[in-house]
């Protein structure tokens, strides 16, 4: 008769459950009100500074994830150039980076540069100083895109006339 109070009976864990008192467990079935709840603050990318983002991208760059891909490493490094020609203007220094950054593309991928590539390196060499080495560049691009009108237009705006 053993075998019919092992299956009418109560197993030990259901005679624990049954005896316990789940104090423990006081408050979990009622649920905050929604104004209580603390909600996570999601980071504005647009009060990101332009130093974040940059240091995010420079961080970025040479990781061999990125390095692995090209498409995604020339994206970053356009990024970076772009983010160094809008701080140039506030520090100098900015477009020798962005000038540095578009010859290490231009090393890497020199096949995948395209025109606004080479616009904004003109450019970014003509405000880094860099004259001549902007004149020899857009010699080059001339060959590459010949009777392209923007690069006359560059050369009249950024190396014939003179900026502060």
């Amino acid at each position: 008769m053993s075998f019919l109070r092992k299956i009418f009976g109560k197993s030990k864990t259901k005679q624990v459950r049954g005896e316990s008192k789940l104090t423990f467990q006081k408050g979990l079935d009622t649920r905050p009100h929604s104004a209580d709840i603390e909600r996570p603050v999601a980071r504005d990318r647009q009060s990101d500074t332009l130093r974040n983002q940059i240091t995010r991208l420079e961080q970025k760059l040479n990781t061999p994830e990125t390095r692995s891909e090209p498409q995604r490493h020339i994206e970053v490094m356009r990024k970076l150039a772009g983010n160094y020609l809008k701080l140039g203007e506030e520090e100098f220094e900015f477009y020798a980076k962005a000038e540095n950054l578009y010859k290490q593309f231009n090393v890497l991928y020199p096949l995948h540069m395209e025109k606004m590539d080479w616009l904004v390196w003109i450019e970014v060499s003509a405000r880094a100083k860099l004259i001549r080495e902007a004149r020899r560049l857009l010699g080059e691009a001339r060959m590459l895109f010949p009777g392209d009108e923007q690069f006359d237009e560059l050369e009249t705006t950024m190396l014939h006339i003179v900026k502060k």
